[in-house]
């Protein structure tokens, strides 16, 4: 692609993306409408890399403009009814405002700068139930025209009251993050747009999309691990043996999975690292 034709992404134009987002799909509800709260978003390497010092700021400008837009659909709109009262939806969000950004490691970076993945947040529910979560996606083009998809994908969300069954802390390139395991079963990786994983890591492609799965036995409380990735997994420095074997053309998983202490540290294609701690009663 010609450099000269790709548009520089600005700080404005992601602000001014995430606002047509939050109204572009809500949920309406009896007493009120929905709004999506949660925006991941996606920057070619190059674009990361120039605009990665301002983005704090354009973090806390984003929620800034967010709030005012909340506020301005909040107005009164004076719809009076027969008998002298007005009705109107309020509109409100799940959740606080989540706006993260990650270094897009997709094939298709160059021709798409900027992708924001935004979504309503889960609800804390009574407990777990394992559901659909719609997640709609934008692109804006090299050449600055904007495309909008929406998927679906598997999730779970965390009871109100969920047992904490190990704790992953980690530093991605989005900076340092904590990770309660509250599932029998957790996937980690990158993900993508056909690839879901429990735990969306902002990595380099060493690290695969699904690089690895933990798996809590619940009867007897041990977790075990399962290696998914290209470029491996270590526990405590020693290989985990990979599970994804070719066979005439197509992987296949050989459901290989080993032991996983109860403190360990996780490499991941050697280049980022979890520390897993189980968490006692």
């Amino acid at each position: 692609m010609d450099p000269s034709a790709v548009e520089p992404v600005t700080p404005q134009e992601i602000i001014t993306l995430v606002l047509a987002e939050m109204e572009a799909e809500m949920a309406p509800s009896y007493y009120s409408v929905v709004v999506r709260s949660v925006y991941q978003v996606y920057l070619h390497p190059d674009e990361m890399e120039r605009l990665r010092p301002v983005l704090p700021h354009v973090r806390d400008e984003a929620i800034r403009a967010l709030n005012e837009r909340l506020m301005t659909l909040n107005r009164p709109k004076w719809a009076w009814l027969p008998f002298g009262r007005p009705k109107q939806k309020r509109y409100k969000t799940l959740g606080d405002w989540v706006i993260e950004f990650h270094e897009n490691t997709d094939d298709d970076a160059a021709e798409n700068p900027l992708v924001i993945h935004s979504a309503f947040a889960l609800p804390r529910a009574l407990d777990d139930r394992v559901g659909a979560m719609t997640e709609r996606v934008v692109r804006r083009a090299a050449g600055g025209q904007t495309s909008a998809t929406t998927r679906t994908g598997t999730a779970e969300t965390k009871p109100s009251k969920a047992a904490v069954y190990a704790l992953l802390e980690y530093e991605d390139n989005t900076g340092p993050h904590s990770y309660e395991v509250t599932k029998n079963q957790v996937k980690i990786g990158r993900g993508g747009e056909h690839v879901w994983v429990d735990l969306k890591l902002g990595a380099t492609r060493d690290v695969s999309r699904e690089h690895l799965q933990l798996r809590r036995d619940a009867s007897a409380g041990r977790f075990y691990i399962k290696d998914l990735s290209k470029l491996g997994t270590t526990v405590n420095g020693r290989a985990v043996p990979p599970s994804i074997a070719v066979e005439n053309g197509s992987e296949v998983d050989k459901n290989i999975e080993v032991p996983l202490p109860d403190k360990a540290r996780i490499g991941l294609a050697g280049v980022l690292f979890l520390d897993f701690k189980v968490v006692k009663d």
